[in-house]
């Protein structure tokens, strides 16, 4: 008796397990990821120029297999390995890749349910000794809320699609920045050096003379503290330069160790930063300032896209106000008798929940739209006052191209001076040592062009030099 009545449980559950697979039930395995702290400077350390992985990326990139791995840090080596290495961008495409997947999600059926009922009369009245059922339910969606729903999935992955991008966009131009701060830097150690230098000649030359005593202590002092403030900011300079370039390792993917395998061609970016700025500006009208910043703004296209978001969601609080309907149709075998049944049930909804979930949605739409005004609003101002900007720089520069010349003939008139007799070697680099603060301000003028230019990018988030790096012969 207990051998039949366990039998028959297990019937049962041979049942229900045939019902699960065959309404589309499946199971998937767990698997465990640990992550261990120790180990991941040893997956950093794999990020390098040598890497089979990113030879690969770059011989897909276009890059031939003979200028592999890389020589030399270019813009475009410098972006691609950011692309391929820097985790802040492949978190982004993760967070993108698990809001796509709601797409999939949306365009599912709502549950269906399946069961069987098992039974059995002990009573010695007529009624059945056996009683055995099954039955189905599935839900009935009105007013199209399966396509709505996919419609706010699929509204969420362009929103979400366009972070990504955003994301992209920011960090190519942080790394933008930190580059052209560290040519600038460059520049100036150039420039601190030779004033470094020429302050130790003159230091030099006055020594002897006080030795002689032609000068007095104070000319000595004086040109002492001289030197030693010269030398001070060279070696500022050089420690800022160090901080910069571990920034760019970063901004790379890399460690530093493996960033600094190659050196940066610093003087082939600057020429390209220098005529791409120059050319942007030269071709650019207000109009098409205007229209660009309108055209091209991701941060506009991903508010819209919010937008559209918000617009779905509403649609979909009106869609449920028409109820679903649950489908459940069964079959019973009781004392000989067949019987079939089909239930159909409803849920009543609240009209006041309704109408204030609508109008709460309402309320999300108008908000949406406050943002893409006021963002549009700050997005054309800003767009428009960008070329007289661009104008006043380029006047700067202008002027300090022409103090540059000056200063020039006068180096070549000292010179002749002190070719004729008229002037010592003291004399003239006393002359020189003060002209250094023309070449920093040209200096300063030239980068101001370049960071604004810079700046107009992220405004109009147009690529203006991250999408142009082969202008000129860098690679």
């Amino acid at each position: 008796m207990l051998f039949k009545y366990i039998k028959k449980i297990n019937l049962i559950f041979l049942l229900i397990s045939f019902l699960c697979l065959s309404s589309g039930c499946s199971f998937l395995k767990y698997n465990e990821v640990k992550i261990e702290v120790k180990n991941i400077n040893k997956e950093l350390s794999l990020a390098s120029i040598n890497s089979k992985y990113f030879i690969d990326f770059l011989n897909d990139k276009g890059y031939k297999i003979q200028e592999l791995p890389i020589k030399n840090w270019g813009l475009n080596e410098l972006f691609l390995s950011q692309e391929f290495y820097n985790k802040k961008i492949a978190i982004a495409k993760s967070e993108w890749d698990i809001i796509r997947g709601n797409e999939e999600l949306a365009i599912l059926n709502p549950k269906t349910s399946v069961g069987i009922n098992i039974g059995k009369g002990e009573s010695n009245q007529e009624l059945s000794k056996k009683i055995y059922g099954a039955g189905i339910s599935f839900i009935f969606e009105s007013a199209n809320k399966k396509i709505i729903r996919y419609e706010i999935a699929f509204n969420k992955t362009q929103s979400a699609y366009l972070t990504y991008q955003i994301i992209i966009f920011e960090n190519k131009i942080k790394l933008l920045e930190d580059l052209v701060s560290y040519i600038e830097n460059q520049d100036l150690i150039i420039i601190q050096k030779k004033e470094v230098k020429l302050n130790q000649s003159i230091l030099h030359m006055v020594k002897k003379r006080l030795d002689l005593g032609i000068t007095s202590q104070l000319d000595l002092d004086r040109r002492t503290l001289n030197t030693s403030n010269a030398y001070q900011e060279l070696i500022r300079l050089q420690i800022k330069q160090e901080n910069i370039k571990r920034k760019l390792a970063t901004h790379t993917g890399m460690m530093f160790e493996k960033f600094n395998l190659i050196p940066i061609k610093t003087n082939d970016i600057k020429v390209t930063l220098k005529n791409l700025s120059e050319s942007f500006i030269s071709q650019q009208k207000l109009v098409d300032i205007r229209l660009a910043a309108t055209l091209n703004s991701l941060s506009l296209r991903k508010l819209l896209a919010d937008y559209a978001v918000s617009e779905s969601k509403l649609k979909y609080q009106v869609a449920k106000q028409y109820p679903d309907y649950i489908f459940s149709p069964a079959y019973t075998y009781d004392l000989g008798n067949y019987i079939w049944s089909l239930g159909i049930d409803s849920l009543i909804t609240s009209s006041k929940k309704n109408e204030i979930l609508i109008n709460k949605a309402k309320k999300i739409r108008a908000l949406q739209t406050n943002k893409i005004h006021t963002y549009q609003l700050e997005l054309t101002n800003n767009a428009e006052s960008l070329l007289p900007k661009f104008e006043s720089m380029v006047r700067e520069l202008d002027h300090f191209q022409a103090l540059i010349e000056a200063k020039e003939r006068l180096k070549n008139q000292l010179q002749e001076q002190l070719k004729n007799g008229l002037i010592d070697r003291l004399d003239l680099e006393l002359e020189v040592v003060t002209l250094f603060e023309i070449d920093k301000k040209n200096h300063k003028a030239l980068y101001n062009l370049i960071n604004f230019v810079i700046d107009t990018e992220r405004i109009m988030q147009q690529p203006i030099i991250t999408n142009k790096v082969h202008v000129t012969d860098e690679k």
